[in-house]
């Protein structure tokens, strides 16, 4: 089995969908913006601060090339910014299977506005960012999931996807 990967914008439920799907399959989770806050020993808002958005996107990179190539395959939640690295989308398609959780930018904002994600404190550039990455996503979005329903309904749908991949651990 490849991995199945969860991509789409701030707010969209990646982590929260990919840990519950990663239960329902039976197999391990991953959270690419959690290993690389462990690996620096920093919070994400202290991480733009001292090191910078381009030192993120370079670890970001070689955490998402490194989770990719471990076994077992499982669900990995990747950060919102992931896929506008060509390195990181060609990667992806050699070895995942993509979903974009589509939330609407509007309902994505609401739903990180006044938290310490440092992309998302001004709502235009929020807002201009997630505009800017819809052609990525649906690039490497091999299953589109609407963000907007309930969590229960997103991963169940997502589980229909992935098992109809050969995903997860045999019943």
């Amino acid at each position: 089995m490849a991995w199945v990967v969860l991509t789409g914008h701030m707010g969209a439920g990646k982590s929260t969908a990919g840990r519950a799907l990663a239960e329902r399959l039976g197999v391990p989770f991953a959270d690419s913006d959690n290993t690389i806050e462990e690996r620096a020993g920093l919070p994400i808002p202290r991480i733009f601060a001292t090191k910078g958005e381009v030192w993120f996107r370079r670890m970001e990179e070689r955490v998402i090339r490194e989770v990719t190539a471990s076994r077992p395959a499982g669900v990995l939640a990747i950060g919102g910014g992931a896929v506008e690295s060509e390195r990181t989308r060609e990667l992806l398609a050699r070895t995942a299977h993509v979903a974009w959780l589509r939330l609407d930018p509007a309902a994505a904002w609401a739903r990180v506005n006044g938290s310490d994600r440092p992309l998302a404190s001004n709502e235009a550039m929020f807002l201009r960012r997630y505009e800017r990455r819809i052609p990525v996503y649906t690039e490497v979005a091999a299953h589109v999931a609407d963000a907007a329903l309930p969590v229960d309904e997103v991963v169940a749908d997502l589980e229909a996807w992935a098992r109809g991949l050969g995903a997860g651990s045999p019943s």
